[in-house]
């Protein structure tokens, strides 16, 4: 193990090194290096802020890479790669050239502001990886396997098999922490083994045969017969093989039946075959419609798995202090159960809405790294405005709900005059808020509050 020289101004890491593995070839612009002989090596000197870069052929250069996420000290690494090989776009944040200063400069920052600990959580790991590297998750095609698709990061963390992958990434999706990206393909797999290896089969509708064929048919006006056309050849002449006539003339004497296919096991004639699949793993047919149909997307960050990245808590995007939101679940039956108490007794409670309408584009304008601090200013002031008596849950990725108990619409105003004054002091690009807000009880609500409430709140006045 030996160190290069620094041949210009080398970057200066703030975790202590920048490991290469492979062979070198120094250039200018290259930073101080300690080189290793192999990825084994690189986990073991790694620490949490090192930078690996990777220069070996391709087949080893995915041997290393996959090694390198599975292993706990360095699967959250900024990997930057020589050379492109199969798994790099899956498993690489990308290659490394004389851009990789400013990535490595993000990188740390982005590292800096992470409070999220995932400890072997595939999930909680996922999400910071995603916000390590500013990028997508996305699905590799193997078409050897049943699977057709697999995603290769959470292979790495012991996710298997594919199925188990697509529940994690479901799960992360319905909790609002991931989104998706881009919609890579389409596949259909088998009701029975989940597999995508199918071979689509045309069968007799009657007897669901494979033994059919294009038959070339005629029918006889005079008396009706239909049959195939040899039938109707009689010294080189057509008559009907039922009833004798000389078919001359087609339009006149006959036709030809818009039936032209014909099963040679029940003779059945028909216009289409029906389609199956027949699984080349279970050997089972099945329907098309009965095929397991599923979307192959790339998934990235949301909003509100961002926040929970870098406030190191299950919380969403308005996050209070634990213990003082709920879910979705439990607000609508707080919801329900206050209405019902209101009807009952006359009470009068609200219902207010806070949404961010321009978060990704204040973002930008921003910058992520200003943006979420000023962000983290405005959320602690709206803190203070909530009692400890008040309900809230996540509305949408970009707000929150609140339950005022005992509040008409007529004194959330003076709510809602705070929150606008909290939004015009901001410096620079704003945060714009919509609120809304209803009152109960509402003798219209029925059960499903769910469907009642947006709905309700889409159609109340903006305050």
């Amino acid at each position: 193990m030996s160190s290069s020289p620094a041949q210009s101004t080398p970057l200066e890491l703030p975790h202590g090194s920048c490991l290469w593995v492979g062979e070198r070839q120094s250039e200018p612009w290259h930073p101080r290096v300690v080189e290793v002989s192999c990825a084994d090596e690189a986990v073991r000197q790694a620490s949490d802020g090192s930078l690996i870069i990777l220069s070996l052929p391709a087949e080893e250069q995915d041997v290393a890479l996959w090694l390198l996420r599975e292993s706990g000290s360095t699967a959250l690494n900024q990997i930057l790669v020589c050379h492109e090989s199969a798994l790099s776009p899956y498993l690489a944040d990308g290659i490394f050239d004389a851009g990789f200063r400013s990535r490595q400069s993000q990188f740390q920052e982005r590292r800096a502001q992470m409070r999220l600990s995932h400890g072997k959580d595939p999930e909680l790991k996922l999400l910071c990886w995603m916000w390590l590297s500013e990028g997508a998750l996305r699905p590799h095609r193997i078409p050897a396997r049943p699977e057709l698709y697999d995603y290769p990061l959470l292979s790495a963390w012991g996710v298997e098999p594919a199925r188990e992958a697509i529940a994690l990434l479901q799960n992360l999706k319905q909790k609002g922490w991931i989104e998706p990206d881009k919609l890579w393909d389409r596949t259909r797999h088998c009701p029975q083994c989940d597999s995508g290896h199918l071979n689509y089969i045309d069968v007799c509708p009657k007897c669901t045969s494979l033994d059919i064929e294009h038959r070339s048919s005629l029918h006889c006006f005079n008396c009706g017969h239909v049959g195939a056309k040899d039938q109707f050849l009689r010294q080189g002449q057509l008559a009907c093989p039922n009833c004798s006539t000389q078919l001359r003339h087609i339009g006149v004497d006959y036709d030809r039946p818009i039936e032209n296919q014909g099963c040679n096991s029940c003779d059945h004639l028909f216009v289409e075959a029906r389609v199956e699949a027949h699984c080349l793993h279970c050997a089972s047919a099945s329907v098309l419609d009965r095929l397991k149909v599923r979307n192959i997307h790339g998934f990235r960050l949301s909003a509100a798995g961002r926040t929970l990245v870098r406030q190191g808590a299950l919380q969403d995007l308005f996050s209070l202090v634990p213990g003082e939101r709920m879910s979705q679940g439990q607000f609508h039956w707080l919801v329900s159960w206050q209405n019902q108490l209101a009807l009952r007794h006359g009470h009068t409670h609200s219902v207010l809405a806070i949404e961010m309408l321009n978060l990704e584009q204040f973002l930008q304008s921003e910058g992520e790294t200003r943006g979420f601090a000023r962000l983290d200013a405005l959320l602690e002031r709206l803190k203070g405005l909530i009692r400890v008596t008040d309900a809230c849950s996540n509305y949408t990725d970009l707000g929150l709900l609140l339950f005022l108990p005992y509040t008409s619409v007529a004194d959330v105003r003076v709510v809602v005059a705070k929150l606008r004054e909290m939004e015009g002091l901001q410096e620079g690009a704003s945060i714009n808020l919509r609120l809304r807000a209803i009152s109960l009880p509402a003798k219209e609500m029925g059960e499903d509050v769910a469907n009642w409430l947006g709905p309700a709140l889409a159609g109340a006045e903006q305050l």
